[in-house]
């Protein structure tokens, strides 16, 4: 699994108080301004897999970890972890313990959600983490994520049993298609880098749990216009023009800046929902230069 054989990336776990493990993967001079990157629902640290070296090379210390519940990291048998408080204090609580609190965040998707609360949630609490610059690519409560409802029928405690059997390559490939704009730009490695972590029975079972557990509800536009105000640095969302699972994000973006929101709007033409995996160059451009060089 990656980044098996990539000798510039280094890979180490971290444990925090309550016993939670994470597994961590960075890249860069130890001692270089950190960048942390945050993945999505269902996803690992290979999605940043393109952008360790190209970030390192630009001056940074790249920091990737895998969430709970997701890739090595542990997958806690605990509905109460996947709740969107829980996910947020374990994450919030990695990066203080790795000194990594005013370092930029660049996350997708359910990873957006879990950045932006961190923000915020330092925001309130004495203003001290107003300057963390963000980076949110297609972030979830930005949009309807539309099959919320229907996995919430479909994905209850009596299927816990089953579900492991059911997560196949074949279904993960299929799931892989669509979060990418233009498919054909998966291959054979991706799927199998994708599938390997499925395969932990607690996998199918933390996924679940996200989705019936997680706050996925997007709140209305004033009220998150509101909460951006106070934000001392603009927020960057890098959205894809051809997302399938996080639906009206552009318009509510747009919305938010027309209001005052201090968010910049880039829209990535043909990409899909992991537009930072799918297209990392032009994602990594957009983020490069809305970061600026790091400050030493």
């Amino acid at each position: 699994m990656f980044p098996a054989g990539e000798a510039s990336i280094r890979v180490r776990s971290a444990t925090l108080p309550d016993g939670t493990r994470f597994r961590i993967a960075e890249a860069g001079e130890a001692d270089a301004p950190p960048v942390v990157l945050v993945h999505g629902w269902g996803a690992s640290l290979y999605m940043w897999r393109a952008w360790f070296e190209p970030m390192a090379r630009a001056g940074w210390r790249v920091v990737a970890m895998d969430l709970p519940g997701h890739g090595l990291s542990d997958k806690p048998d605990d509905d109460a972890a996947y709740t969107l408080p829980v996910m947020r204090e374990r994450l919030a609580r990695l990066l203080e313990q790795e000194g990594l609190q005013r370092a930029p965040i660049v996350a997708q998707s359910m990873g957006g959600t879990l950045a932006l609360e961190i923000a915020l949630a330092r925001l309130h609490d004495g203003g001290k983490g107003d300057t963390t610059p963000l980076v949110l690519v297609n972030p979830a409560n930005f949009g309807v994520v539309r099959i919320i409802p229907l996995a919430r029928v479909l994905g209850t405690r009596a299927t816990d049993l089953v579900l492991p059997r059911l997560v196949s390559r074949w279904m993960v490939a299929r799931t892989h298609r669509m979060v990418y704009g233009d498919p054909s730009r998966i291959s054979e490695r991706d799927v199998d880098e994708y599938w390997a972590p499925s395969q932990f029975p607690a996998y199918a079972r933390a996924m679940r749990r996200l989705v019936s557990r997680f706050d996925w509800r997007r709140l209305p536009m004033p009220v998150m216009a509101a909460r951006l105000m106070g934000l001392s640095s603009p927020v960057l969302l890098v959205l894809g023009s051809r997302d399938r699972l996080v639906r009206g994000a552009l318009p509510y973006a747009r919305a938010l800046a027309s209001a005052g929101a201090r968010v910049v709007v880039s829209v990535i033409a043909g990409g899909g929902h992991a537009v930072n995996e799918e297209r990392p160059d032009e994602v990594l451009a957009l983020v490069l230069a809305h970061l600026g060089p790091p400050a030493r």
